[in-house]
């Protein structure tokens, strides 16, 4: 029980703090959990084995995130994207809405291999460009994509499925089937959001020439970007016109790489930006000069990934998590017993951003069917109320790689991402449950 309370008080805190800005998210996820488990009365030999332990989940995320930001924002800064960005924004016009459709259907194409990353180191740089250009703001461009995410991940060689499988002793393929008329139904869902989303932008005054609170944003944007902008001396080092050809398709092989190989994707960035460098510069001292005018922007994140990997390790090893999943059980009124696969799946977003996805799937989800037995619900009924309604959090996990991840490549801070993106996907969780229920996926 004290395990548990000091967990939930330590997701509190951190949440809080980052939704508030009142603390940068590295000392945040440092120094809270070892106070936290200091307070348990484990010793600094302990909490030092629990920061490795984290920090080994983290890291290669760390990299791939130094590689891939600096990889990206080369070949922006070098014109690799600007014949794209001009083709669709002529195309599109003032045509909001046909962006934000286009971002949805990028978004789940990208997201057939069902790696998260992947997802959005391929369509956030595509698209960032163009919304930047249209003045919408980046955090839509991330909220669609954890939209179309969501309903992607129920995919069988998604992560949340396979658990789901593992916990039920199910064949993944078989729940798969069950689920693909939902997956018909939430790609339709998808594509209205994204053109609901499209119509917000473009009644903020979004397009080629702002209006009202575009406009207002977009010299918001100016002001705080102006000493990130490069100088026009920089600029001018950087333009390879002659290079879009082979930068273009060096970097759909390193796509290529992510989607169609097991190599590990930190290792097609390295790959990539090697063969980049030394072809686009012909001098250590240039290729020295690129990178530096990236690193601090692939510095910041990952320091963060590997902080969040402190939290992570105390959280788990600690023995937290699960005091925390026992402590949701217990709550549960007895009367809502019979129903209790409808209240973890209408409340399974914001219980997922406390326990993430693993602790979710394999320390909640067992309790919960476990519980649930002793009130006549059935284990299939129960599972598939909390994965489809936990889908939907994936975006939101504020101790998530992932989630750092998208706030680094879109430009906005975590605060931005959980106030906008979060209930705006429990929405469509709930839309997605209803429609689930529709379909007979469960029973009330």
């Amino acid at each position: 029980m004290f395990l548990g309370v000091v967990g939930f008080l330590m997701v509190v805190i951190i949440v809080a703090a980052l939704i508030r800005g009142k603390s940068n998210p590295v000392p945040l996820f440092v120094m809270v959990p070892v106070i936290a488990a200091l307070i348990c009365g484990f010793s600094p030999a302990e909490i030092f084995g629990f920061v490795k332990a984290g920090v080994s989940k983290t890291w290669s995320t760390a990299v791939l995130f130094i590689f891939s930001i600096v990889y990206f924002s080369m070949m922006g800064d070098m014109g690799l994207f600007d014949p794209m960005v001009n083709w669709l924004v002529k195309k599109a016009g003032s045509n909001i809405v046909m962006v934000t459709v286009a971002t949805a259907c990028i978004a789940v194409i990208s997201h057939l291999d069902g790696a998260l990353a992947s997802t959005l180191l391929i369509t956030i740089p595509a698209m960032l460009p163009i919304y930047k250009k249209l003045h919408m703001r980046p955090v839509v461009l991330v909220c669609i994509i954890g939209a179309a995410m969501s309903i992607m991940n129920l995919l069988p060689w998604g992560g949340p499925v396979a658990r789901t499988g593992v916990v039920l002793n199910a064949d993944v393929n078989a729940l798969w089937q069950q689920l693909l008329p939902l997956q018909g139904v939430g790609l339709i869902i998808l594509l209205v959001f994204a053109a609901y989303m499209g119509v917000m932008e473009k009644r903020r005054g979004a397009g080629l020439n702002p209006t009202g609170k575009a406009a207002q944003l977009s010299d918001d944007d100016e002001d705080k970007s102006a000493d990130d902008d490069l100088s026009a001396e920089d600029a001018e080092f950087m333009r390879r016109p002659k290079m879009i050809w082979f930068n273009g398709i060096l970097t759909l092989f390193v796509i290529g790489l992510l989607c169609f190989t097991k190599i590990p994707l930190y290792g097609a960035f390295m790959f990539g930006l090697a063969v980049a460098l030394v072809a686009n510069f012909h001098s250590a001292k240039d290729q020295a000069r690129a990178i530096k005018m990236h690193a601090a922007t692939a510095l910041t994140m990952p320091m963060i990934l590997l902080a969040s990997g402190v939290f992570l390790g105390v959280l788990s090893k600690t023995g937290m998590m699960k005091a925390m999943a026992q402590m949701l059980i217990a709550i549960v009124p007895t009367a809502l017993g019979p129903h209790l696969q409808d209240v973890f799946g209408f409340f399974a977003v914001p219980i997922g951003m406390m326990l993430g996805t693993d602790s979710y799937f394999f320390g909640l989800l067992p309790l919960a069917i476990g519980v649930g037995q002793q009130f006549g619900v059935d284990p299939h009924n129960m599972a598939m109320a909390m994965l489809i309604g936990k889908n939907y959090g994936v975006m939101v996990t504020p101790h998530a790689a992932t989630t750092f991840l998208a706030c680094g490549l879109a430009g906005i801070s975590i605060k931005e991402l959980l106030t906008f993106c979060a209930p705006r996907l429990w929405v469509l969780s709930w839309i997605s449950l209803a429609c689930g229920l529709v379909l007979g996926l469960f029973h009330l």
